[in-house]
């Protein structure tokens, strides 16, 4: 089983404070914390509009600051392992005015998390499966690439089958400075993995399949062989009900010890993300 990660106290009622201000719950509504799965009045923790708001609360920080001191208890990291936060509000507003493309269901809390779990591993050869139009490989590579990056990678892959969204990831990553690893991939994953050399230390799998409900354990099989001991598999979208088929077999087979030493379950936002370490 995985660890479980879940937001304070304080993320939970602001959420639910703007649940009751969107008019979406009523003043009366509450979070009962001793029921079993946390009910508000009816209604449970993954009940989408709360998740939603709990994921863009003023508590992010600390959100991911709690994150971080789970990482810690659990000896994953090292004790004194941090991340630069005043870097998280400048690159945010790099990739804001920089990156062009359509919509994405990265929260800001989603998108500090990733940002910090980056900086405290600082791998050396990342892949994304499925970057789309660059925008998650910006936060998944966050801290090695851009102007306030804090360390150097010597490797960064993003691949997708959609051409087009990779020609828009070509020009996005075209605007930042320090993104000289950058590879961005056209293509089908699977096709590129067979000729992709690793070791890969840092992977971020959100490539899926209309054809295909199991893509994710697919490519992480695939590749499985090719990443060291120690490297860390970013699953995103593992609280996501409309990806619950993708996750079927993906979240047993990499919470075997017999696969993976560790996985942690970031319960933060309507997405949430699943974090294997070898």
């Amino acid at each position: 089983m995985a660890i479980e990660f879940r937001p304070s106290r304080k993320a939970i009622e602001l959420a639910l404070n703007q649940m009751k201000a969107d008019g979406i719950a009523g003043p009366d509504a509450y979070f009962d914390y001793d029921a079993p799965g946390g009910l508000m009045q009816a209604v449970t923790y993954r009940e989408p509009s709360f998740v939603y708001r709990l994921g863009r609360t003023s508590a992010e920080e600390e959100i991911v600051d709690d994150a971080l001191e789970l990482l810690k208890s659990h000896k994953l990291i090292g004790s004194d392992a941090s991340y630069n936060k005043e870097a998280v509000v400048l690159h945010r507003k790099e990739v804001k005015e920089k990156f062009k493309g359509s919509w994405t269901s990265l929260s800001p809390t989603m998108e500090r998390l990733m940002y910090m779990l980056t900086s405290v591993r600082q791998p050396q050869r990342l892949i994304e499966l499925g970057s789309f139009w660059g925008y998650t490989l910006a936060w998944f590579a966050g801290p090695c690439i851009g102007p306030h990056k804090s360390f150097d990678a010597k490797k960064i892959f993003g691949i997708d089958i959609d051409v087009k969204m990779t020609d828009q990831a070509h020009e996005n990553f075209a605007k930042f400075d320090g993104c000289q690893s950058v590879k961005l991939i056209g293509e089908d994953a699977q096709v590129a993995l067979e000729r992709l050399d690793g070791p890969f230390d840092f992977v971020y799998i959100e490539a899926k399949s209309e054809n295909h409900d199991g893509m994710y354990l697919t490519l992480l099989k695939q590749m499985y062989d090719k990443l060291p001991k120690g490297a860390w598999v970013m699953a995103h979208d593992n609280y996501d009900w409309s990806f619950a088929e993708e996750m079927k077999a993906y979240l047993p087979w990499v919470r075997d010890k017999a696969h993976f030493s560790e996985s942690i379950a970031f319960d933060i936002d309507h997405c949430g993300i699943e974090l294997s370490i070898k």
